[in-house]
């Protein structure tokens, strides 16, 4: 089978996937990576070999940007702490503790033990949020998650760089680490803020939408690229850059270029996230086959035993993390009090590893220095694989139950209120600035005027009035009613090319404008 013929078929597979996982009430990303594990364990079907440095290419800088592009930086900041505990404290605690393990009880020399820490140390931001916002949590639960997964890759990363040197070379210089840290950080974020900066300088001289789009696809692979290059940690430069964009990019991106932006980017997260999950069920074959002669009760017991390291670390770190510092800081507990064990606990659970950890441990190098085989490999790269896979499946099958026990999920009512409010407040602004602009507008005709005044007046009223008990009907009846007049409307299009032979450019045009509204009444949908 060619790569291109396998590549439509795993698109193929999770487009109907995705289409049935609402039928088995089990989120798409567990029933993408149990099918790949069955794809792949098909006989006859051809061998799929990820090349890892490729692999974090093609997923990383695109699926981190756009998060990054997304995430709102004002929660961020007020949730600094605890994304900076998750993400920094956590991540070396967890690599920490499994390096014990693997040292005392695998008898894996010290530094392959950090790596193997590294590489499944890091929950995956993509498991995570793909997962928790089909769920209905609160924000600020999604918010630290991301948060969390953005930043974490980068705490991994650079320690998976570090434990890999020292078990190629055999030695470890705190210097050396020191410097390579500070090069990480420091020099990834300030390649991160260029390659935003030089994006927005173009963008501000295109005004095509497609060539605006190109530029948006491309931005995130410079930035990581440049940084990889000179030795700075490339998720961090990624990260860097799609924060600086989402503060500096909005004004300078035509309307059209952000409405085709959001079409082109929600296709491609769909596929690369699809391909991601699909393709870690896919690598089983793979890491079973380099196992070689290898006991397979002694690989399940070692695999158990540190899932059970992996797993109960987090909570250990999450519930102390979250309760301690209120209870040592009263000033904390009066500007954030504790969340409760509802939330606390999903956010100990929420820990599912995904394609990060898969690329990292097929990245591990076959031979050291001096040409020996790197020790005990293939034992890492299975361990790795099952921790992903128990965490991803079973964390990822047992997360929505916990949060509909601990009746954590935020209601759909205050969601739709927020929705509501945001777009009267819009609408409100609207008229304050058309008062603003009217004695400017001479060339307009009053009547003109006037419709756009009564336009908005309406509907900030509508808006308005809707209270607690009738919102959520009314809208829905509103939106039933908008498409009603937008399916008459394409309706009448047709006809006019059909009939009257309007030409092909207008057509288009105008179901353009048509298919924006759609789509507009589709995500609001969507959001309530």
């Amino acid at each position: 089978m060619e790569p291109i013929e396998l590549l439509l078929g795993l698109l193929a597979a999770i487009a109907v996937v995705v289409a049935l996982a609402p039928w088995t009430r089990v989120p798409h990303p567990i029933l993408l990576v149990v099918i790949g594990i069955g794809i792949g364990l098909v006989p006859g079907l051809p061998r799929v070999e990820l090349d890892p440095d490729l692999t974090l290419l093609v997923f990383l800088p695109p699926l981190l940007y756009w998060a990054a592009l997304h995430i709102p930086v004002r929660e961020v900041r007020a949730n600094l702490r605890p994304i900076s505990l998750l993400a920094v404290g956590l991540v070396l605690v967890t690599m920490a503790s499994v390096a014990v393990l693997a040292h005392a009880a695998f008898g894996l020399p010290w530094a392959v033990a950090f790596t193997l820490g590294a590489i499944v140390a890091p929950p995956d931001p993509v498991a995570a949020v793909a997962i928790a916002e089909r769920l209905g949590l609160p924000q600020r639960i999604v918010t630290i998650l991301e948060g969390e997964g953005l930043l974490n890759d980068v705490t991994a990363l650079v320690a998976y760089k570090l434990a890999v040197a020292a078990a190629v070379s055999g030695t470890f210089s705190l210097a050396e680490a020191g410097g390579q840290l500070l090069l990480a950080g420091v020099g990834g974020t300030l390649v991160g803020v260029a390659a935003g900066w030089g994006g927005h300088q173009v963008l501000r001289r295109v005004r095509e939408p497609p060539v605006e789009n190109m530029v948006n696809l491309l931005i995130p692979f410079a930035a990581y690229l440049a940084a990889e290059h000179i030795g700075a940690s490339g998720v961090l430069s990624v990260l860097a850059c799609g924060l600086w964009m989402s503060q500096h990019s909005q004004d300078v991106i035509t309307s059209a270029g952000r409405v085709q932006r959001q079409q082109v980017w929600d296709m491609l997260v769909f596929i690369l996230e699809g391909l991601s999950f699909i393709l870690i069920g896919l690598q089983l074959r793979e890491v079973v086959a380099g196992l070689g002669g290898r006991s397979v009760a002694g690989l399940l017991a070692d695999a158990l035993l540190l899932n059970l390291v992996v797993v109960v670390t987090r909570p250990l770190w999450v519930f102390p993390a979250a309760w301690l510092p209120r209870r040592l800081s009263a000033r904390l507990r009066e500007r954030d009090p504790w969340p409760g064990w509802g939330p606390t606990a999903v956010l100990a659970w929420a820990g599912m590893r995904g394609v990060v950890s898969l690329a990292l441990a097929l990245a591990i190098p076959r031979q050291v220095a001096g040409g020996a085989p790197f020790p005990e490999r293939e034992l890492v790269v299975f361990l790795a694989f099952s921790v992903i896979v128990v965490t991803l499946v079973g964390q990822g099958l047992t997360l929505p139950a916990l949060i509909a026990w601990l009746g954590v999920a935020e209601p759909d009512e205050r969601r739709a209120r927020e929705e509501t409010d945001a777009m009267a407040r819009v609408a409100e602004a609207a008229l304050i600035r058309l008062d603003d602009l009217e004695a400017e507008a001479g060339d307009v005709p009053p009547e003109l005027v006037d419709r756009l005044r009564h336009r908005y007046r309406t509907r900030a009223e509508v808006l308005a009035r809707h209270s607690d008990d009738d919102r959520a009907d009314g809208l829905a009846a509103y939106r039933r009613l908008a498409r009603e007049l937008l399916r008459a409307q394409h309706q009448e299009l047709r006809r006019l090319q059909r009939e009257e032979g309007v030409s092909p450019s207008v057509v288009v045009k105008v179901r353009h404008d048509l298919d924006a509204e759609e789509s507009r009444l589709d995500r609001l949908d969507g959001s309530s």
